[in-house]
């Protein structure tokens, strides 16, 4: 049975990858980069393990719609706030011990643009986060900064990573602990945009639980789904970030069944 249900996996893998390539220049996912250095933590609350320090390297992501619509496009003409509440999306900060993300169950997301005359801004903040050490986590946030006011055009989306050499980082990269127990500020020094490339849906392997696992790409979420009929799939779970090594989740096997499960790229709309 299992090798039976492996290769039926493969066989609705290699559909669907061919149907998703066939439509793939549709796909508006971004997914920018970064990486910098702490200038100062709080840890008055002693949440932390000590591993976050003065000129620590942190390195972190974020992922976005590049079609998403200003969410309100008549309260200021020269603020445009893109908001985003899908599991696909938001923003992760690695930094000591620690990995610090958007929560993929209760995701708000924002990127806001400002373009006055006076002073241009360029601001991440993600609402509702989690935290590797089950540390909570009141907010993740990047700001950017240009009092000349020449860093921007227009209060559009940029589609491409900010010009940091255009840029002040008055207010730069923060992390707020739940009811202040921590407060971590960096600077961000480098940004790149990943290349926009679907990664092949991962071949499965199951185990005796049933154990699904499956080989991750560094940056992508995952969604573990299972299906009876190959036709409708049904998600397990929550979405699983990739760390580039092999991942597993365990679920319940349903007796009687003959259920089929597959790894889904949970950054890209199918």
């Amino acid at each position: 049975m299992r090798n039976a249900i492996n290769r039926l996996g493969w066989m609705v893998a290699v559909i669907t990858l061919a149907m998703l390539f066939g439509s793939s220049a549709k796909a508006e996912v971004k997914n920018f980069a970064f990486t910098g250095t702490i200038a100062s933590v709080d840890n008055q609350g002693f949440a932390l393990d000590g591993s976050i320090t003065n000129g620590a390297a942190f390195t972190g992501f974020y992922i976005f719609d590049s079609s998403v619509s200003d969410s309100n496009p008549n309260s200021d003409p020269t603020v445009g706030d893109y908001r985003f509440t899908n599991s696909a999306f938001g923003l992760v900060v690695t930094v000591g011990n620690y990995v610090f993300r958007t929560d993929p169950e209760h995701v708000d997301f924002l990127i806001e643009v400002v373009n006055r005359p006076e002073r241009d801004n360029y601001l991440l903040r993600s609402y509702h986060n989690v935290s590797s050490g089950f540390q909570g986590v009141d907010h993740i946030a990047w700001q950017l900064d240009d009092p000349s006011g020449t860093a921007l055009t227009n209060n559009s989306l940029p589609l491409t990573p900010p010009t940091l050499s255009g840029w002040q980082s008055l207010v730069g990269l923060t992390i707020n602990g739940s009811g202040n127990s921590f407060f971590i500020r960096g600077t961000v020094e480098t940004i790149t945009e990943n290349p926009t490339v679907i990664p092949n849906r991962p071949e499965i392997t199951l185990g005796d639980a049933v154990e699904v696992k499956w080989p991750s790409r560094l940056g992508y979420f995952y969604q573990v789904q299972s299906s009876e009929d190959l036709e409708t799939w049904t998600n397990l779970g929550t979405p699983v970030l990739g760390d580039g090594k092999e991942l597993s989740q365990f679920f319940r096997r349903q007796s009687g069944k003959n259920t089929y499960y597959r790894a889904e790229i949970a950054n890209f709309q199918r």
